[in-house]
Formats: structure tokens, C-alpha cells, sequence
């Protein structure tokens, strides 16, 4: 059991069938596995945020017991699969995303760097050199960028989810901005209290709302990003975003530099 998630959320196990495992996530999402026998999967809301889960199951012959997609409009406790004990090793990973319906991305609009003015970074991973990036999430960016630096919004919209509490691998820091087509802008990996805005805020294209860190699952420093929605074969589908550079507008490749052009995105 991660006893800092205990800690926060003050989950105490029932008295007549504590789980043997519980996995959470920061969106105060948790998955509990209970075994007495018959193994029972648990998954549990602690938010308001409408939320869509989905659990996957390995190996490939408890397929036949994959769950559906759970769909969390508050705090909630759904059972989404209860099988017999397998002979061999299995496992089990889950999915979490903003909403419960899919948006079309408005694909004539051209993203901001989500650097300060006049910087620039490498990208380390994009949709042409994939390494950790998997399922839904092709065409995640990753951006080669040091703990402690400014992270700016890459277009407007809502805020709706954030976490900052993350001081380790344990759990991401991050920020997730719903745009006007409705998809998700997410923010990943940031710094322990790096997190500059809050849930319902309003921010536009090249607003500061963090610090980039290395929290989460992270094979050191460095921004993920992505523009995403409900949809696709594994819950949420990522989209290929075009952004203003300073050699001009350029979907992003791998082992490249790209420079935001100095001047920002409030006078254009």
C-alpha cells in the first residue's frame, strides 16, 4: 500500500477485507485489489472532477475480463472486475482522463511554445522517436528542460485539474487546461509546488502557470506535453499540434532544438 496516499486522502482499509494493493494516481483516483479469494478490482473517486477511467489487464488471457470505461462525476466506489485467482503473473495499469465525451481538435490552431519568449529547448521525444510513450499518447512532447524553469500555458482555456503535492516518482505534478474545442492541454512532470494556477482559472496562450521539475515517472528533468481527448483504442487519443517557432509554424521532431519567438503571445 503507497502510505502517502493513505496519508493524504485518509483512506482507511474496512475492517473485514483490507485491500493487498492499492494504487492511486493524482488525480485522487485509486485502484484497490482485494483477493479472498477471488480477486476483486476497486476503483475509487475522491474528486468532484468528471473523470473517465479505464482499467487494462495483462496477460493476454484476462482479456476476456477487460472492465469498461467508469465514468466518475463525484466521489464514487464502482467494482469493474472479479476474476479467479490466475496461476501465473499478472497485472493491471489504468487510465485516467478529463470529461466523458470525445472533441474533435481544431486543427487550423497554431499552439505557443510553452517556453519563456526567446528560449529554447530540445525535444527529446516526439511522435517520430518514440521511447516511453505508449498507447494514446503518440504525439506527447517531450521537451529536455531543467527543474525550476517557467512552463507558460500553450493555449488559453480553463484549468481543470492540477496537482503540486509530488516530491518524488510516487505521483506527476501537473497541469491540465481544457481549450474551447474541449480537448486537454497536459502539463506533466512538474516541480513540487510548481503548480502557479489553480482549478477554474481562466489563463490565455503564453501565461506563466508553473515550474518544470521531474516528478512522476520520469527518466530525469524534463516538460511533457500533449493535446488530448476521450476516444481511440486506449481511452484517450493524442493529437499531432502545430506551434509558432521562430523559423516559423512546424509540427515538432525529435533531437531538434525550436526557439519561441521573442515576441509573446498577448501583443500579437
Amino acid at each position: 500500500m503507497n502510505l502517502l496516499w493513505v496519508a493524504l486522502l485518509g483512506v482507511l482499509p474496512v475492517a473485514d477485507a483490507a485491500p493487498v494493493n492499492v494504487t492511486c494516481n493524482a488525480n485522487l483516483v485509486c485502484l484497490k485489489t482485494y483477493k479472498n479469494p477471488t480477486v476483486r478490482l476497486v476503483l475509487h473517486s475522491y474528486t468532484n472532477k468528471p473523470l473517465s477511467v479505464q482499467v487494462y489487464l495483462t496477460p493476454q488471457h484476462l482479456r476476456h475480463q477487460q472492465p469498461d470505461v467508469v465514468r466518475f462525476s463525484g466521489p464514487q466506489v464502482i467494482e469493474v472486475a472479479a476474476f479467479i485467482q490466475p496461476a501465473g503473473a499478472w497485472g493491471f495499469e489504468f487510465r485516467t482522463h478529463y470529461g466523458h465525451r470525445a472533441h474533435t481538435h481544431d486543427d487550423n490552431h497554431i499552439y505557443e511554445l510553452p517556453y519563456a519568449p526567446g528560449a529554447s529547448y530540445k525535444v527529446a521525444q516526439s511522435h517520430d522517436l518514440l521511447s516511453t510513450h505508449r498507447l494514446g499518447n503518440r504525439y506527447a512532447i517531450d521537451w529536455a528542460m531543467p527543474v525550476g524553469e517557467p512552463v507558460y500555458a500553450t493555449r488559453g482555456g480553463r484549468v481543470v485539474s492540477t496537482y503540486a503535492e509530488s516530491n518524488s516518482a510516487a505521483a506527476g505534478n501537473h497541469i491540465w487546461i481544457q481549450h474551447s474545442d474541449g480537448t486537454i492541454g497536459k502539463y506533466l512532470h512538474l516541480d513540487h509546488r510548481g503548480v502557479q494556477v489553480k482549478e477554474g482559472d481562466e489563463v490565455a496562450a503564453g501565461t506563466h502557470i508553473g515550474r518544470s521539475g521531474e516528478t512522476g515517472f520520469s527518466r530525469g528533468p524534463h516538460l511533457h506535453f500533449s493535446v488530448s481527448s476521450l476516444g481511440g483504442t486506449y481511452l484517450y487519443q493524442t493529437f499531432n499540434v502545430r506551434f509558432r517557432t521562430e523559423a516559423g509554424i512546424q509540427q515538432l521532431r525529435g533531437n531538434e532544438f525550436y526557439q519561441r519567438p521573442a515576441e509573446s503571445a498577448s501583443t500579437r
